[in-house]
């Protein structure tokens, strides 16, 4: 098993082609047919993962290093290279995802598998299409299936609950130096994620200048999603007067400008001098901050920031803003994601609508 490596870009891809342009055909499009299995790891994240240029969370990135790993293992446990895939080795990994992990791992780590032979289908590498043969296991995006893999669990808190552990969340310091910036900050981070029903990825990623005014003179907060997608959310009342005391506590600067990229959420736990970049806050960091909130709250320990959006958007389909809405401001590729909220909401709904009718 080698190790894997990942361009940083596709300059540095194209770079690097321009040195070996027997990868070029006749008519100068990529073909990785006399490559080796390395060179073709190698190729497949630069340009068929990491594409566009587009900026990957650590976290993402983790995750397609551990789904590479996975067929890297596989293979040598089978003595196998890339070469050697064929139609049943397709079938035979596919069966041992589904046996081996969980349904959204291995749709996950089968989504990788699929891309990575679709890749080497479009580059020569492989000669047939390989990828039609993939099997995905089906599952309810944004919720988890019970132990049997029937009814579906719903990820979620009451709105009630939400503000249990969202009270919390200023709690959830453990030194004190610089407390009331650390307890501001824990603060207003619980209150996005509550109110925005951001992604944790969206939410560390904010800078000071996200933020601007409309024209009617109401806070926004202009978001990088999945896929480098934009989208506009509205900052309410008290979320913005949040916002605006922790810059406060923080000695940051209150004034609305597009044009600064600092972060938002950074560590605070030593001084930060005047003139030193912030190190923008973990994923890791506002995990452990979730998970103390909801510790010291006495909540479900398997609370954690990916539950305060589903939260969110059944919040808003419980006060009836319309679907359409609601797939907006949550980010949604498909109307049928948010769709599968309503369902639930619905279905828990059926004996008010029955609760007049007499037989």
């Amino acid at each position: 098993m080698f190790e894997l490596s990942i361009f940083q870009s596709q300059d540095a891809f194209l770079e690097m082609l321009q040195s070996r342009k027997h990868l070029l055909d006749g008519n100068r499009n990529l073909s990785l047919e006399n490559c080796t299995d390395e060179e073709f790891l190698e190729y497949f994240f630069a340009i068929g993962i990491l594409k566009d240029n587009r900026t990957f969370s650590p976290h993402t990135i983790k995750a397609y290093r551990s789904d590479a790993k996975t067929l890297l293992s596989f293979l040598a446990a089978h003595a196998l290279s890339f070469r050697d895939i064929g139609f049943p080795e397709v079938k035979t990994f596919n069966r041992f995802m589904i046996e081996t992990y969980k349904p959204k791992s291995a749709l996950r780590k089968l989504e990788f598998f699929r891309r990575f032979l679709e890749f080497g289908f479009n580059t020569n590498f492989y000669s047939t299409r390989l990828s039609v043969w993939i099997q995905k296991p089906q599952i309810q995006k944004g919720h988890v299936a019970d132990s049997n893999g029937n009814r579906t669990i719903m990820r979620e808190l009451s709105t009630h609950e939400a503000k249990i552990i969202i009270d919390c969340f200023s709690k959830a310091v453990k030194t004190q130096k610089n407390r009331p910036q650390i307890e501001a900050r824990n603060r207003l981070i619980g209150f996005l994620l509550l109110t925005l029903g951001i992604r944790a990825s969206e939410l560390i990623q904010l800078n000071w200048g996200s933020f601007r005014h409309n024209n009617r003179g109401e806070l926004l907060v202009d978001v990088l999603g999945k896929g480098g997608k934009e989208r506009t959310l509205p900052i309410m009342g008290e979320t913005a007067s949040i916002l605006f005391e922790y810059r406060k506590i923080c000695d940051d600067s209150t004034d609305i400008n597009p044009n600064v990229t600092e972060p938002l959420f950074y560590s605070i736990y030593n001084k930060i001098d005047p003139g030193v970049n912030k190190k923008r806050l973990s994923y890791a960091a506002l995990y452990k901050i979730v998970k103390e909130a909801v510790n010291i709250a006495g909540s479900n320990p398997s609370v954690s920031p990916h539950w305060f959006r589903h939260t969110f958007v059944t919040s808003l389909l419980e006060q009836d803003v319309p679907l359409a809405v609601v797939k907006d401001l949550a980010g949604h590729a498909d109307i049928s994601i948010t769709n599968l909220y309503l369902e639930r909401i619905q279905e828990d709904r059926m004996h008010d609508h029955l609760k007049n009718v007499r037989f």
